[in-house]
């Protein structure tokens, strides 16, 4: 388990500049992975932190990190593969071995033969996860602590506490995530959880409460003018892609921050505009940096596409003879919306793209290549994982995408009638061929020899 959380690399770098001017103690609604305290100790506040959840997760990091004992035990209907897992002889055995288990959260009701030999592996090593995972723990506790935190609703905490505090929120765009997040742990332990008031971005009462603070730094994901009558107007907004932003409402900031974009770098030998493909070139794949990405994208992606920076989790370049014909951006993502044909996970292509050329289709050829089981193997291998899918949303004015016709296969369709434009889920079997056969499927299917 890693501990660092779900906010945004952006995100934390400003919570971190703003750290710097807290003079108030500081309350946490919705504690999640104690991000927000790692940041804020990060940034040299020292003062004083208070923090509430209602998970059981966080709950058990909380207790441990606020030196207090979360009575639980493990659930007696717990399945049999998943029995003794749970080690509750001390705060930190508790919390290490609850995030272990948070760990297969995507396996643990081993529905097919991969999930169940996840979890055996898992339970082989599962003493020797639990010492790292509690040495991890430990330095993890020497940079937060002191805080203190509570198990309990976050609107109870904030009518509470008088407005001499600095409010850090993160309120939740969904509905019921709680009992969704911890259905794996809700069968294997027992615990009370605290009773607590649904709490989501668009719950005008929270920003009411927040709003008698002396300071406070509320991130949204969504541009809510109803929360800004409230709170003022965002003193950072974020680009996330596909012209989404967060927005980070800030009492007592004293400037607007600018994100600044990494600086790119050259991506290596670039197939010729005007060099046709014989057929005879061999085809290959490199993984690159960020900033290598970075500067494809300057080079070649649409000026009318909105790409957000963060948040990729692999590059690969796709070659010819060892020239960049285009490339590609994972992200790891949860099956979700996705009711693929089997259980393997699907990775999300966030960015594809092909150089110019005089090839008129060679950005079929990169998605092909994108596809073959030499990237398939090198991308479980670095994201430990196994990915059985590709998927990806194209935006057209058309309601089909001549890009991904044919090779990869049309998912679901949106159209957005007030702008005349669709948005298209595309997916695609990964790993069904290798990089030589997809290179001779495109030269059969698509290749237009140069006459």
């Amino acid at each position: 388990m890693s501990f660092i959380g779900a906010v945004a690399a952006s995100v934390r770098k400003i919570l971190a500049d703003y750290s710097k001017d807290i003079t108030l103690p500081c309350l946490i609604i919705g504690a999640g992975n104690f991000t927000v305290p790692s940041v804020l100790r990060s940034g040299g506040y020292t003062g004083p932190i208070t923090a509430c959840d209602v998970s059981l997760y966080t709950s058990a990091l909380g207790a441990y990190l606020g030196d207090w004992t979360l009575p639980v035990s493990e659930n007696p209907d717990a399945p049999e593969y998943l029995r003794g897992l749970l080690r509750t002889e001390t705060p930190a055995e508790t919390t290490a071995s609850i995030s272990l288990l948070m760990d297969l959260h995507e396996v643990w009701q081993a529905k097919n033969p991969w999930q169940v030999r996840m979890i055996e592996n898992y339970r082989r090593n599962w003493d020797a996860l639990l010492e790292k995972t509690l040495e991890k723990l430990e330095r993890y506790k020497d940079h937060i602590t002191p805080i203190t935190y509570q198990a309990r609703d976050g609107f109870d905490l904030l009518e509470e506490n008088d407005p001499a505090h600095t409010v850090f929120a993160f309120p939740p765009t969904y509905k019921g995530g709680y009992e969704k997040l911890e259905r794996l742990l809700k069968a294997v332990a027992v615990w009370e959880p605290p009773s607590y008031r649904e709490m989501t971005d668009k719950n005008l009462d929270l920003y009411k409460l927040i709003s008698r603070f002396d300071a406070y730094y509320v991130v949204l994901e969504k541009d809510l003018p109803e929360v800004h009558d409230i709170l003022g107007k965002p003193s950072a907004i974020l680009p996330r892609g596909r012209d989404k932003y967060t927005y980070i409402v800030a009492k007592q900031a004293k400037k607007i921050v600018i994100r600044q974009s990494a600086k790119a770098v050259c991506a290596g030998p670039i197939w010729k505009s005007d060099a046709p493909v014989t057929g005879s070139e061999v085809p290959g794949f490199a993984i690159i940096s960020r900033p290598q990405s970075l500067r494809l994208n300057e080079l070649y992606l649409s000026k009318r596409i909105n790409y957000y920076e963060g948040a990729v989790d692999f590059n690969i370049v796709l070659t010819l003879n060892g020239r960049a014909i285009g490339k590609a951006d994972f992200i790891k993502t949860s099956k979700g919306k996705w009711k693929l044909p089997d259980d393997t996970k699907p990775l999300y292509i966030m960015c594809d793209l092909a150089v110019s050329s005089c090839e008129s289709r060679l950005a079929k050829l990169v998605l092909l290549l994108m596809q073959s089981k030499e990237v398939k193997s090198i991308v479980d291998a670095k994201l430990a994982s196994r990915f059985g899918w590709l998927t990806t949303t194209a935006f057209s004015d058309k309601p089909v995408s001549m890009k991904y016709r044919g090779i990869f296969k049309l998912y679901s369709r949106k159209e957005n009638k007030k702008e005349g434009t669709y948005a298209l889920n595309y997916f695609a079997e990964f790993g069904k061929r290798t990089l030589q056969e997809n290179f001779d499927l495109w030269k059969k299917k698509y290749h237009r020899p140069n006459k």
